[in-house]
Formats: structure tokens, sequence, C-alpha cells
């Protein structure tokens, strides 16, 4: 065997532990929700919720700054799970956050996914309408405009307390407005929806919502009975090829005889 030899099984074996020992070394991030969503009126309560998988003895919550991130509450708890509670949320506490805790072995975790808070409630709410009609059968076309005599440069769209799209909004006639189009809808599309209005200079401070405007998608019904009627014709059609082999087979058995 050469001198050389040995030495690249070395490097060889270390190159391969290198990273196990890596990954071995790295604590799980945890994950970080808000209990009660991510959407607060102002002057509402929210509890943010940092949960490991690994037990903990020290946790952190960071938000995001001009200057970058920067600690902004620590606890010192025992266990897999920690909350922090704002009780009256202000325009201070919108933005983007981030969780953290400490294992026993001194060691911190890495970052969880960021979280964004919105705080709601600080301009008039716009107004919500479906076009044609809230009430359309499926398989039609329908247009929610969001519209408002603010100035507003964003408009967000929510489903049920979630977002589902935005738009910018466009002036239109002496207001500003944006149009989302549901081309087709089906009864998925069923929910409460209300329109938000914002300007890119403050994209975690929203105006009030807008009054509810309920969905309501028909057909539903109609489509189970074409399903069901679908896996009636295939059953059917099963049992007349079984009929058709049985009667061939009588037949050849019956001419054998």
């Amino acid at each position: 065997m050469t001198p050389a030899l040995p030495v690249l099984l070395c490097l060889g074996l270390c190159l391969c532990k290198e990273p196990r020992t890596q990954a071995a070394d790295r604590i799980p991030k945890p994950s970080l929700r808000a209990e009660n969503g991510t959407l607060v009126p102002q002057g509402g309560a929210v509890t943010l919720r940092c949960r490991a998988s690994w037990e903990a003895e020290e946790w952190r919550l960071e938000k995001i700054r001009e200057s970058g991130w920067s600690q902004i509450k620590s606890v010192r708890l025992a266990g897999n799970e920690s909350e922090f509670s704002f009780p009256s949320v202000t325009s201070n506490n919108a933005g983007t956050y981030r969780c953290l805790y400490r294992h026993s072995s001194f060691r911190w975790s890495e970052r969880s996914d960021p979280l964004k808070l919105v705080v709601t409630g600080f301009s008039a709410s716009p107004s919500l309408a479906a076009l044609p009609s809230s009430e359309v059968a499926a398989g039609q076309d329908v247009t929610l405009q969001c519209w408002s005599e603010l100035n507003y440069d964003w408009c967000v769209l929510c489903k049920d307390g979630k977002e589902v799209t935005r738009g910018r909004m466009q002036h239109h006639e002496r207001r500003y407005q944006t149009n989302f189009f549901f081309p087709a809808v089906n009864p998925t599309h069923n929910g409460t929806y209300q329109c938000y209005g914002f300007n890119s200079s403050s994209s975690y401070m929203w105006s009030s919502p807008s009054a509810p405007l309920v969905l309501s998608i028909s057909g539903a019904a109609a489509q189970d009975y074409t399903m069901g009627n679908l896996v009636r014709l295939i059953l059917t059609g099963l049992i007349l090829i079984l009929l058709g082999v049985l009667l061939i087979e009588h037949w050849k058995s019956s001419r054998g005889h």
C-alpha cells in the first residue's frame, strides 16, 4: 500500500463525518404562530406562541427594525412552548417577528420562520361588493370589487379572516378601487369576505375592514348528483361486462356439449 492511500482514506472519512456532526450539533428551529390570527384590530390583544420540538430553558422573541433584527422579549421557562402576550396592540407592535430558544446544552436554536403581524383600524374602512351578485350558480364568473374614497396604494381581500389576494388600487370616477376576478366559481368559494386598504409606507398598518360580504355558490347538490350518476354508470357498465362474459362462457359450454 502506498503511503498516500491511508491519508486519502482518512481524509475521506473526515469529510463523510463532518456533515453528520454539523447536523447533530444543529438545534431544530421552533415554530411561531399568532394564537388569534395575524390580523389584530388596534387596541386588541394577541398572543404569539413559540413552540419547539426539543426541551428549552430560555426563549427569545425578535422583531425586525431598520437596523436589523433585535430582541424585544425574553422568557426563562422550561418546556417546549412559550408565549409572548401583547394585551393592547398599537402601531409599534405591527411588523415581522421570529423566535428562538436555548437548549440545556447552552446553545441557541435556529430562528423560526418569520411571522407578519398586521394591526388594523388605522383609517376608514373600504366597501366591498360582488358583481353580478353575491348569490350565483356554480360555473359563473364573479368579481369582488373593493373601493374607497381614500387614496390607498393597496387593497387586500380576505376570506374567513385569512388573506386570499391583494392588488393595486386604481383611480376610477372619483374613487379608488380594485377588482378581484374569480372565473367559474364553485362551492369552495363559499365564505365571508372582507377587504382592507393600506399604503406602501405602512404595509403592516391596515384600514378597518369592510362590512362582511357572504358569497354563496349554488349548485353543490347538483355536482354531488352528477358524481353519483357517474359512479352508478360505471357500476352498471361493469355489471354488463360481467354478464357478457358469463353469457359467452355459457355459449361456449353449450357449443362444446
